[in-house]
């Protein structure tokens, strides 16, 4: 297979071989819509290889990268300013912050952060903060309709159901230990997982396939599975990994839909107030169904179910469907609206639209555990858009984020 320009680019400022004019045909490949999986991973790279004590940008290096890339037209007429600039050196901090606008919509991208830095990219304008949701927050509820609160919880035996023990494991994880059938009661025994706004927690089925949920999420499940399938039902987004077992189908229920393995990897996307469930696959094979259609996708593949009988597939940047899980907010040409609704579910807001609000699209990738201000200011950056943060109470109770214009 031929190798591409941007390859060759890319590899070329990985040895420290590129030259000035190569710096500027890069970043103007970047830019292009059509390289925008090629510039995600670019960008991740950047990010992920940096050191822990990293800084960001001086403010002077930061006004260079901006401008070098400002905002465009979306009808594809004004080509972004290109000229060499300090980020595209390679030194210790060259991923520390960046915001790249690609033909049509905008990419941004956010790096880690250290005590003892501040954001250089821009100066603060939102005046109060939200802290980030965390992980292992979750509710456990029983078959008595009792209730276990995970994160206030300690490691070890937390009791039993039908014949399986629930263990908590130091890491936090839920792990249910298979008993022997013959102590199992009869029928089914359901227990559910409740993650709330703000929080992520990761299980262990008895079969020893295991389950990610993310926030604002829900969970219903065998304590121990029998008969001839294995079934769980889903609302919000999880993540499965399945143990495999040919002589039993896992399928995972949600929205009078049904998603059916055998072992495999997959991403169910199905909050109640979303427009479209996604069912993204990573490893393996899947058949998913609703009430009159079937389709069965392959790795790399979305089925993406937009009303009670239509299922549409679709080729899909797998990363992007579990960025949530890796820690990361990962966006792909959306607007601040479908934006904002996802960083809801973790940092517990309302949102409020005052006047018309631009319709722009936005892409790019921020770290999960930074505070709202953080996320919001790289895209009040852009110029496109402004936010004001309400604190609410104590609780949070009352939290709202106001977008203008």
């Amino acid at each position: 297979m031929a190798i591409s320009r941007i390859d060759i680019l890319i590899e070329r400022f990985r040895n420290g071989q590129i030259s000035d004019d190569e710096h500027a045909e890069l970043l103007q490949l970047l830019s292009r819509k059509e390289n925008a999986a090629s510039a995600r991973k670019f960008f991740k790279g950047l990010m992920d290889s940096q050191p822990s004590d990293a800084g960001f940008f001086n403010a002077n290096e930061s006004d260079q990268l901006f401008e070098a890339v400002r905002k465009r037209s979306k009808n594809g007429k004004q080509e972004p300013a290109l000229r060499r600039i300090p980020w595209l050196k390679w030194t210790a901090a060259a991923a520390a912050a960046c915001v790249v606008i690609f033909m049509g919509y905008q990419f941004i991208a956010g790096n880690k952060r250290t005590e003892n830095n501040t954001m250089a990219i821009q100066e603060k304008t939102v005046p109060t903060d939200f802290l980030p949701g965390k992980k292992n927050k979750a509710v456990l509820i029983l078959s008595d309709n009792s209730q276990i609160l995970l994160d206030s919880t300690n490691a070890g035996i937390l009791g039993k159901q039908g014949s399986s023990m629930i263990r908590k494991a130091e890491n936090g994880e839920i792990v249910y230990e298979k008993g022997q059938e013959a102590n199992q009661p009869p029928g089914p025994v359901y227990n559910i997982l409740e993650i709330p706004v703000g929080g992520e927690y990761q299980l262990v089925l008895a079969d020893g396939s295991k389950v990610w949920l993310n926030s604002a999420s829900r969970l219903k499940f065998p304590v121990q599975f029998s008969g001839s399938s294995r079934e769980v039902e889903v609302s919000g987004e999880a993540y499965f990994e399945i143990a495999r077992d040919k002589s039993r189908p896992f399928k995972v229920h949600f929205n009078q839909s049904t998603v059916e393995v055998l072992g495999t990897h997959f991403n169910v996307n199905a909050y109640d107030n979303d427009d479209i469930q996604a069912i993204t696959l990573l490893e393996g094979s899947v058949k998913v169904s609703n009430t009159l259609n079937e389709v069965k996708i392959k790795p790399g593949q979305q089925a993406r179910l937009t009303d009670a009988s239509r299922i549409n597939v679709k080729e899909v940047d797998t990363e992007e469907a579990v960025a949530w899980k890796n820690g990361y907010f990962m966006f792909a040409d959306e607007d601040i609206k479908s934006i904002l609704k996802k960083l809801s579910r973790w940092y517990g807001f309302t949102t409020e639209y005052q006047g018309t609000v631009n319709d722009e699209h936005f892409g790019g990738m921020i770290s999960k555990f930074k505070n709202i201000s953080e996320v919001l200011n790289m895209f009040e950056r852009t110029g496109t858009v402004k936010f004001k943060l309400i604190q609410g109470d104590a609780s949070g109770k009352g939290r709202k984020i106001i977008v203008t214009k």
